[in-house]
């Protein structure tokens, strides 16, 4: 392993160990020296790596968008044309993991890093971006599940998957936090199926009273 590469792997640990503290401890659990002792590096190590806290929660909410991505990505190549449900299943899968580590922490995590996202314009960039990525699978993820022979309707796909994206999001928050007994992916699907079913028929009404 070259010097490179094990500096990457000490920025990967020490980001996992930020994420972890994030997750149990929130924002004002987060210290250098904290994650110095979570990650079972000497004193001083997290500094070396991130010289300010700013730094440090760039670092971890890279590393937790990296996480975020890999699995979108996963959940986009395990799908074929022929596999009509497969992405919108796949998401509900991935989507229950939340509640198992290490989704769990990194779900928690992200939720803190969201909110202080909010009240800083470049951490909140960078989380617009992750966002689009993940409103631009569920729009694939809506598209194959339309009716079949029924023309593209791209507005109608587009409201669709804000509703779904909406809806994952406050889910995925009440699992991370143990407030819901939902515990099958195939009920996650067919609430998202109901979801998708339901902004049709608004979109239908609005469309007939045009």
């Amino acid at each position: 392993m070259g010097k490179k590469t094990k500096a990457e792997q000490r920025r990967r640990d020490l980001c996992d160990a930020a994420i972890a503290l994030l997750a149990t401890d929130g924002a004002r659990g987060l210290t250098h020296l904290r994650v110095d002792r979570h990650a079972g590096f000497a004193d001083g190590t997290t500094s070396f790596y991130y010289q300010t806290r700013a730094a440090l929660l760039r670092g971890a909410m890279d590393r937790v968008i990296e996480l975020d991505i890999a699995d979108f990505t996963s959940a986009l190549e395990a799908t074929g044309d022929g596999e009509v449900d497969s992405l919108l299943s796949r998401l509900a899968a991935q989507a229950m993991r939340t509640a198992v580590e290490p989704e769990r922490s990194r779900a928690r995590a992200r939720f803190e890093l969201m909110m202080i996202a909010s009240r800083d314009p470049d951490l909140g960039a960078v989380f617009d971006g992750l966002m689009d990525q993940f409103v631009a699978i569920s729009e694939v993820a809506v598209a194959q599940v339309q009716p079949v022979g029924a023309p593209a309707d791209q507005e109608l796909i587009k409201e669709q998957a804000f509703a779904v994206v909406t809806f994952l999001g406050g889910f995925l928050f009440r699992l991370a936090y143990g407030l819901t007994e939902m515990d099958s992916a195939k009920s996650l699907e067919k609430y998202l199926h109901s979801v998708i079913t339901g902004v049709a028929a608004d979109h239908a009404r609005a469309s007939e009273r045009n």
